[in-house]
C-alpha cells in the first residue's frame, strides 16, 4: 500500500508539473501566429471596406451624372418649348399687323385711288386690330397653330433622343 500511495503522490507531482508547464506556455509565452493572422485578417477587411467605399463613391458619381443629364435634357426641352411657343407669339403678331397694315392701305386706296365714297370704304375695310393678339382668320391660325405642333413635336423627337 505504501508504493500505491507512493506512485499516485508522483503521478499528481508529474501531472501538476505537466499542468503547471502548460499553463505558463499557454499563459506567459507571447503568440507568434495568432497577430500574422489578425493582421492580415484586419488587412483584408481595411481592404474590403475601401473597395466597398470605391464603389458606393462611383455609384453615387454614376447617379449624379444621370441625374444632371435628365436635367440638361428636361432643361432643353423647356427651353425647346419655349423658343416654339415665343416662334409662334411673333408669327402671330407680325401677321396681326400684316393684316392690320394691309386693311389701311387698302381703304386708304378705296378713299383715293378709286374716290368711292368714305362710307362704302370704312364697311368694306373696317379697320383691324394691330395688337399681338388680335383675332386672326382661321386659315391663318390654322398654319401658325400647326408650325406651333411641328415645333413641339420636333422638341419631344429630341428630348427623346438624349435620353
Amino acid at each position: 500500500m505504501g508504493a500505491g500511495l507512493l506512485r499516485l503522490g508522483l503521478g499528481a507531482a508529474l501531472l501538476l508539473a505537466v499542468c503547471g508547464g502548460g499553463y505558463y506556455y499557454v499563459a506567459y509565452t507571447p503568440p507568434v501566429v495568432a497577430p500574422d493572422n489578425a493582421r492580415v485578417l484586419s488587412e483584408a477587411r481595411t481592404e474590403a471596406e475601401k473597395r466597398a467605399a470605391r464603389q458606393r463613391l462611383a455609384q453615387q458619381l454614376t447617379e449624379q451624372r444621370a441625374a444632371a443629364q435628365k436635367a440638361a435634357a428636361q432643361a432643353a426641352y423647356q427651353a425647346c418649348l419655349s423658343s416654339a411657343a415665343a416662334a409662334r407669339a411673333a408669327s402671330q403678331e407680325a401677321e396681326c399687323k400684316r393684316l392690320a397694315d394691309k386693311t389701311a392701305a387698302d381703304r386708304a386706296d378705296c378713299l383715293g385711288k378709286l374716290n368711292l365714297p368714305r362710307a362704302y370704304c370704312d364697311a368694306s375695310y373696317p379697320a383691324r386690330n394691330a395688337a399681338p393678339d388680335c383675332t386672326l382668320p382661321a386659315e391663318i391660325a390654322t398654319v401658325i397653330d400647326a408650325a406651333l405642333e411641328r415645333a413641339r413635336y420636333r422638341c419631344e423627337r429630341g428630348s427623346k433622343a438624349a435620353e
